[in-house]
């Protein structure tokens, strides 16, 4: 019909604006199949981001790469034989059914928020949301602008994308977005600590990668939807934070952030100036004081990494275990596959046996009704850095592997009725064995946020070491017997120390003449050798020479009016000098942003 295009050449319009804007990044609709590719064409899944609301499991951001068209990749794809692209759908797994890593079923729910890579994800699971912000756009795309995204759950493994608006957007707006932060949440609070911003992060920023670290903890709460950005000044030597770590773990009256693993550097970076942190020490921070503390580890720590992912879960005798997985290192000199656990509160460091998979820029969370279980998603396994154009295939089926934390050991399937999460063994026999008293606490205050003396036990009731039904029997009858014939000693003993006590509180009364005990009164003020003021305000420092008697001066009487204070004499009396104050020490910022005011 004159006046209308044909579909072939509309269709092929399309394809191509899709290509030019880096949606595909040169790999375009026609060569690849959906966002679910399923186990047979699933290469790879970077830059995930998981979290459960009840029976689902909820997958966002990040690139896929998949076989296209379900066959091997042909001779033209050798430079990079599996080509990702931005994932353009939010997919969801069911958590209450039984599956394999081979069996499992993604669902694919249409998406309006950005596509980006290593998104800060904060959820409110008592109403199936999650906020999606900051991150790293794709491909060629530019970076969103200041935005703030909000995904509902509607309990079936769907949902919808929405912008959420801001009450204050100056404030807002003056935040940079920023990738590589470490984050993590209270029930209705979510924290970011530092990251870096790049040109492929915030449109403000022109530098490319490595960009500028970021410092500040960011904050929002979910209720009021209020945004603050606090000094992290105190964390390492810069107060910046890349690719590390976060947890929220219940200690002290208002729980704590810990912090974890990651890299430090001063804010205008370079790839040699990015140093990963130690395992050493750990850094926590309580979120309602906002003081900063530190705590040495000990243990079997990890290789310092970048990029591993963790979750932490309650352990059933006053501990709280937290597994870490995977991650590239400097150390070793390429990607870790191991698992350790840190339990708290005694700082210690524990590590599976059985290793899983290489990987990095992967996602994990704590799965099933008895929390036992925690699933991988995800990651590459990409050479040292990271930096390397291959990309090979996942080992695992759909990019899933999944944890037994209470055993330490990798399976191929998920048990939703796997039974109530338990320390692993190594843990509890750390405890048994009196691991507690080993820590070396900071500082007292430390001891007092994870001590707190309403409980002496912790990870050892359910010890590795059995005894038999006899044996057990035989310890009970032997442990009343003796406390009985123990309480019959002990009170023996007491009261023959209480008559002793009171005898011989008779003797001292009979002795002493009540007449001859003078009542303590304190010496009048001034006493016989004068006193000078210290250097430490609200002390006083007594003269140690030898100085001869005043002479007697008979005092007149005289009346005052008001309220008198008597002050030291000041002739013989040397000035005060205060100490000078210590001078900051300076750091470099982030240039202007655009806005002024």
């Amino acid at each position: 019909m004159k006046g209308l295009c044909s579909p072939s050449l509309l269709l092929l319009a399309v394809l191509g604006w899709v290509g030019g804007n880096g949606w595909a990044d040169g790999y375009s609709l026609t060569r690849r199949g959906a966002d679910n590719p399923g186990p047979d064409n699933f290469i790879r899944h970077r830059y995930p981001s998981v979290v459960v609301f009840g029976d689902y499991l909820y997958i966002d951001g990040g690139e896929l790469s998949q076989r296209p068209n379900g066959t091997e990749a042909n001779s033209t794809q050798s430079a990079q034989t599996y080509p990702s692209y931005a994932v353009s759908s939010t997919l969801s797994l069911r958590l209450n059914e039984s599956w394999t890593n081979e069996t499992a079923e993604f669902r694919s729910i249409s998406k309006t928020a950005p596509l980006l890579d290593q998104q800060i994800l904060w959820s409110d699971t008592s109403i199936n949301t999650f906020y999606v912000w900051g991150g790293m756009a794709t491909g060629s795309a530019t970076p969103p602008g200041d935005e703030l995204w909000l995904f509902n759950g509607d309990g079936t493994g769907g949902g919808t994308w929405s912008q959420v608006p801001q009450g204050d957007f100056r404030d807002f707006s003056r935040l940079v977005r920023p990738v590589g932060s470490s984050f993590t949440q209270t029930a209705s609070v979510g924290y970011a600590l530092g990251g870096q911003v790049t040109s492929k992060t915030d449109r403000t920023i022109q530098k490319d990668d490595p960009g500028y670290a970021v410092q500040g903890l960011v904050s929002y709460n979910f209720a009021t939807s209020q945004w603050t950005n606090s000094s992290s000044a105190e964390f390492e030597g810069y107060g910046t934070s890349l690719n590390g770590r976060a947890e929220y773990i219940p200690f002290g009256p208002n729980g704590l952030l810990l912090f974890f693993g990651g890299a430090e550097t001063p804010i205008d970076a370079t790839e040699d100036s990015i140093v990963q942190l130690s395992w050493n020490w750990l850094t926590l921070h309580d979120p309602v004081t906002g003081k900063w503390y530190t705590q040495a580890t000990s243990g079997m720590r990890p290789p310092v990494v970048e990029r591993a992912c963790s979750v932490g879960v309650q352990g059933p005798d006053n501990t709280y275990e937290i597994f870490i997985y995977g991650g590239t290192s400097d150390q070793i000199g390429g990607i870790s596959s191991d698992v350790h656990v840190l339990s708290l509160p005694g700082f210690v460091f524990s590590k599976a046996d059985v290793p899983g998979t290489p990987r990095a820029d992967h996602a994990c969370a704590v799965v099933g009704k008895g929390k036992r279980q925690m699933l991988s998603y995800g990651g590459v396994d990409g050479g040292p850095g990271l930096r390397s154009a291959n990309i090979t295939a996942d080992p695992w089926k759909q990019g899933l592997g999944v944890f037994n934390m209470s055993e330490m050991k990798w399976t191929e399937s998920y048990d939703p009725n796997a039974t109530d999460y338990e320390s692993p063994a190594a843990v509890r026999d750390w405890y048994a064995r009196g691991g507690m008293g080993t820590v070396v606490w900071k500082s007292d205050e430390v001891k007092g946020l994870f001590i707190n003396g309403s409980s002496t036990t912790y990870g050892s009731s359910n010890s590795s070491s059995t005894s038999s039904p006899q044996q057990t029997s035989s310890r009970k009858t032997g442990g009343i017997v003796g406390g009985t014939v123990g309480g019959v000693v002990a009170v023996t003993v007491l009261g023959v120390a209480a008559f002793l006590v009171l005898r011989r509180r008779r003797r001292r009364q009979s002795v002493v003449p009540s007449e001859e005990i003078e009542e303590y009164r304190p010496e009048p003020w001034p006493k016989d050798t004068p006193r000078v003021r210290s250097t430490t305000p609200g002390t006083m420092m007594t003269m140690t020479e030898d100085i001869p008697p005043l002479p007697m001066i008979p005092v007149e009487a005289v009346e005052i009016g008001g309220i008198a204070r008597g002050e030291l004499p000041g002739d013989d009396v040397d000035w005060t000098y205060e100490l000078p104050v210590p001078t900051p020490r300076t750091r470099p910022e982030l240039p202007d942003r655009k806005y002024t005011f």
